[in-house]
């Protein structure tokens, strides 16, 4: 049994199984190896106050000594498949604070998720361990319940919200498997997630995933409207401790997070406020062979806030081979993936629901001076894995010397979760034509842009807009033209690029009206060869 103290109750405010929970994601898109903290247990039987700084310090003393893990689960239940899986499902009567808004499901360890972590219950009076009971589960069957040992542990927990209605139980978070969080908001499903940190991304010697291994939950009065979550963070690089404020913010999910991160050892590269999502095919470039659907990814692209009303929007790309792009964001203010296209025929998946699937937004707060946005793409053949990872590098030296704090706020929702004013990169139309028609080497890039929103709304369709265009000198801007399309709601900027020569082409541009600025900036490259383009995803 659950102790007395933990408040379990007869009704439960949770979404009924965790089965029904799992049959929301699509798919487990991104697998991570994870490591489990050693050493004793957080215990009291009273305490006045527990907060970040009781984190911290075990956070401080774990990162002197060598990393330890701890032995996974028996080896049959990381056997099982992932439909398995999600037929285990904790019972209704068990879960947590049945009185409160805020419902908490844990979740049993098994399939990928082979290390179990330890969760807690925060009260003014206690802090006391949630204990694993196998008897709190329902299984797929009586047979694999006796093949379950009685002291398996959790792979994390999930909580829920009546985020779509007052007597709605909607999965809004999810803590599960290394230290990756999902979020989403009302009516959304489950897509890009959010990471801890990133430990060596993209770096030649192999990325490496630490682990939350300890969870405080701190029990909300029945009228709350925020939930506190305290974790501890460890792997063979680092350890960490985190707060998690949890707010239901209308049509959005904030999630306010403060760290200190302290390294074991010097590290190469570290990502702070790390997100991952997938992107298959479908803005640009052609349709896989084979595949039905006309786009199939989570996130359109990356949009970043570096300052000064400055807003660059990125495209995302199935790439042929890892890509790392960097752009420098001394200062920024913001950024996050974004899911800009919410209609069901842009994707025709009525299972997958990409149209669903929620914008992850960064506001920056401390910690977040001199450094760079980093995008790490990452080749794929199916929308399984999320292969698109975006991350702040600070630039000061990350080693046992230089520990790091760091807050900012996360925001879920749609593509306004930004509170973006400039004009939005609505969809990028790229293809190749002949320059001449007599000569078949001589090709160039047809790119079209529609915008719309922000300071595009109102204006009139003979309104002198003008495009802003910088290729850097890759390539000669042979035509544009800035059309309005009032039947859309839209202005369109066509142009026509010609390589310069073998160097990549890079592009950014925007609308303004005179000297101001209307939209946010698209970003992007191109082969230098044009023929190549036709091979892009």
């Amino acid at each position: 049994m659950f102790p007395s103290s933990i408040g379990l109750g007869s009704v439960c405010l949770g979404v009924g199984s965790l089965g029904e929970a799992f049959k929301r994601r699509s798919r487990i898109r991104h697998l991570m190896a994870v490591g489990m903290v050693g050493g004793s247990l957080f215990f009291a039987s009273a305490v006045e106050a527990f907060d970040l700084n009781d984190v911290t310090i075990q956070a401080k003393q774990l990162a002197a000594s060598a990393y330890v893990p701890e032995p996974k689960i028996p080896e049959a239940l990381s056997q099982i498949d992932q439909a398995t899986f999600e037929r285990i499902a904790i019972k209704p009567s068990a879960a947590l604070w049945p009185t409160s808004r805020f419902g908490v499901s844990p979740i049993a360890a098994g399939y990928v998720y082979q290390q179990p972590v330890d969760i807690y219950e925060v009260t003014p009076q206690s802090v006391a361990p949630i204990v694993f009971n196998k008897a709190k589960f329902d299984w797929p069957s009586p047979a694999f319940a006796q093949t379950v040992p009685a002291n398996l542990g959790f792979a994390g927990f999930s909580v829920d919200y009546p985020l779509s209605g007052q007597d709605s139980h909607d999965v809004m978070i999810t803590f599960l498997g290394g230290a990756q969080f999902g979020v989403v908001a009302a009516d959304q499903v489950p897509g890009a997630h959010a990471r801890g940190v990133a430990i060596d991304t993209g770096l030649p010697q192999g990325e490496k995933f630490p682990m939350f291994t300890k969870f405080w939950l701190v029990r909300p009065a029945s009228t709350d409207q925020q939930l506190t979550i305290y974790a501890l963070l460890d792997g063979e690089s680092l350890t960490g401790a985190y707060e998690f404020v949890v707010r239901p913010n209308g049509a959005q999910v904030d999630v306010h997070v403060t760290a200190n991160l302290f390294p074991r050892n010097g590290i190469s590269r570290v990502g702070l406020a790390p997100m991952s999502t997938m992107y298959f095919y479908g803005q640009i470039g052609q349709r896989p062979v084979g595949q039905w659907r006309p786009a199939a990814y989570e996130s359109d692209g990356l949009l970043m806030h570096t300052g000064e009303g400055n807003w660059v929007f990125r495209s995302l790309r199935n790439p042929a081979e890892l890509r790392i792009n960097q752009f420098d964001a001394d200062g920024i203010r913001g950024f996050g993936f974004m899911q800009r296209q919410t209609r069901f025929c842009q994707f025709e998946d009525p299972i997958s629901r990409f149209e669903k699937r929620p914008s992850l937004w960064v506001t920056t707060e401390a910690g977040f001076g001199k450094g760079k946005i980093v995008l790490v793409q990452i080749p794929t053949n199916s929308d399984v894995h999320e292969n698109q990872i975006a991350f702040f590098q600070p630039t000061d030296p990350v080693d046992p010397a230089h520990p790091i704090s760091f807050a900012y706020t996360l925001s879920v929702g749609d593509g306004r979760v930004a509170e973006e004013p400039l004009a939005e990169v609505r969809r990028p139309l790229i293809g190749m034509v002949k320059t001449n028609p007599d000569d078949k080497t001589e090709k160039a890039y047809r790119v079209n842009l529609d915008f719309a929103g922000g300071k595009l709304s109102g204006l009139s369709s003979n309104s002198p807009v003008i495009a802003q265009i910088n290729t850097r000198d890759t390539a000669t801007v042979l035509e544009q033209a800035v059309i309005p399309l009032p039947e859309a709601g839209h202005w369109r900027l066509s142009m026509l690029l010609a390589p310069t020569g073998k160097n990549e082409i890079t592009i950014d541009a925007n609308l303004a009206l005179g000297k101001k600025t209307l939209s946010e900036t698209w970003r992007y490259e191109l082969p230098a060869d044009v023929s190549r383009f036709g091979q892009m995803k």
